[in-house]
């Protein structure tokens, strides 16, 4: 029996509210990324046959329950809620394969240890960074006075462990001390028992009174310290 335009029609409207995978993903992927307070481009694809079901709802708002690992991993299993028309329609617990696009820095031509990092240097490409082991710099990170750790070839990414935060202190290097309280701003001399970048705290000798304290280095050779 030929089919008629009255079966072709509910075919499609039967297809159109069939839930699916496809029309969840979306809302999955902002809610991991939102859960595990990601950014970038997030990427899902499931391990696993999804049964469709029928529901006809247009408003769907999907939870995530845990992901395994914590930190998201290349495969990594979900366990989420689907709610419909603010009505709990489900529980699933399913594994995908994930990607996270990130633009990062790669270096463009041999780079010397001890040289202060000059974006200029690098080109910025768009890579999975989850198939990575250790945490990139991004494009945009500040590296402000960080030197490379190492020498790196053409064509590495440039990740945290290359550089570090130059010393704006050297240890024994006299520096300029703020010490405030309350209302309070006095100016003194002391000297650096270690090196420090900026952010760092560090030990600090006053010169009178020949005792130690600890306080934050600001600015070359400038310290602060609160009472």
């Amino acid at each position: 029996m030929p089919t008629t335009a009255s079966q072709v029609g509910e075919e499609i409207g039967l297809k159109d509210n069939l839930l699916t995978i496809e029309r969840l993903l979306p809302f999955l992927t902002e809610s991991v990324k939102s859960n595990l307070h990601l950014d970038g481009d997030l990427r899902l694809t499931p391990r696993e046959r999804w049964t469709p079901f029928f529901n006809k709802s247009e408003n769907l708002k999907v939870e995530v329950v845990d992901v395994l690992p914590a930190n998201l991993g290349p495969v990594s299993v979900i366990q989420f809620k689907v709610h419909a028309d603010n009505k709990l329609i489900g529980i699933w617990k399913q594994a995908f394969h994930a990607q996270l696009f990130k633009e990062i820095l790669i270096t463009e031509e041999p780079l010397a240890r001890g040289s202060f990092v000059d974006v200029t240097k690098f080109e910025v490409r768009n890579q999975d960074v989850l198939q990575m082991r250790q945490r990139p710099v991004e494009a945009g990170d500040s590296l402000k006075r960080h030197q490379l750790r190492q020498t790196l070839r053409p064509g590495t990414p440039l990740l945290w462990r290359h550089v570090s935060a130059a010393p704006l202190i050297r240890k024994g290097e006299t520096v300029d001390v703020i010490a405030s309280q309350g209302g309070l701003i006095i100016s003194l001399k002391g000297q650096a028992r270690e090196d420090g970048a900026d952010g760092d705290y560090i030990s600090v000798r006053n010169l009178h009174s020949k005792k130690d304290f600890q306080a934050q280095v600001i600015d070359d050779k400038r310290v602060r310290v609160t009472f």
